[in-house]
């Protein structure tokens, strides 16, 4: 599944719960579907941010841009 299908059935899930009377088994289930979903979508998060971070990278750190002789 991809990240946005993931965030609909994240949605799905929470409307189940807002307009059913689930039984706890259900409840369970859902829940467990939905952390599962959650871990996915943050993983691939935190990978879309690593990937920005790399291609906005100019290279220096911040270690770096401290021993940089100042301009003036």
């Amino acid at each position: 599944m991809s990240f946005t299908d993931d965030m609909e059935r994240l949605q799905a899930i929470i409307d189940e719960f807002e307009s059913n009377d689930l039984g706890m088994e259900s409840s369970l289930a859902l829940f467990e579907e939905g952390v599962k979903l959650i871990r996915g979508c943050r993983e691939y998060l935190d990978h879309a941010k690593r990937r920005v971070t790399i291609l906005t990278s100019d290279g220096e750190t911040d270690e770096t841009r401290d021993e940089a002789p100042a301009n003036g």
